[in-house]
């Protein structure tokens, strides 16, 4: 993935060709054929993985659309690379594994995107689809408490901002 960008999953008419949201796309649709409810499917923020042998999962905008539609002055991108405690024993190599979370530059500093790239990253962004579905803001994923030793406590350990210009490799607590 690296810092750059990353291909979504395959889109038509820019909705996800993802079984999970073909499914709840045609449960709605049935609920509203019946008369039970008028709600239609959210395109938006829905959560994806590849599950390649390190696995990459997504969710929300990716830092190139948050910056074309809100401006490259009101977007943060925090992110970093780190080691699984799990790469430990067997000595891999760590600087495959990233995190990039994009958000809007101004308080509340809204969550628009989560890019994980490393063990687990599809139960990882599963989480996290929720707080970003919901409106989280990055303090508010900072003040989360990270479930030690996992993969995902890492998401809330991100300081370091791609403007700043420091390295983003994680070294300690």
């Amino acid at each position: 993935m690296g810092q750059a960008g990353v291909t979504h999953a395959p889109c038509f008419q820019g909705r996800p060709e993802l079984t999970p949201t073909a499914i709840m796309a045609g449960r709605l649709l049935a609920q509203r054929l019946s008369g039970r409810t008028s709600d239609l499917m959210d395109y938006d923020n829905v959560p994806t993985t590849v599950f390649t042998p390190l696995e990459y999962g997504c969710v929300g905008l990716s830092e190139e659309a948050a910056v074309a539609r809100h401006g490259e002055e009101h977007v943060e991108v925090y992110h970093a690379f780190y080691k699984p405690l799990e790469f430990t024993v067997p000595q891999r190599d760590a600087s495959q594994c990233y995190i990039k979370m994009v958000c809007l530059r101004e308080p509340p500093q809204l969550v628009l995107g989560l890019h994980f790239l490393g063990p687990n990253a599809g139960e990882v962004i599963q989480g996290f689809a929720l707080g970003i579905k919901c409106g989280a803001s990055y303090p508010q994923v900072m003040r989360t408490v990270g479930i030690h030793p996992t993969c995902a406590e890492e998401v809330a350990k991100l300081r370091i901002t791609k403007r700043s210009g420091l390295d983003p490799t994680v070294t300690g607590c």
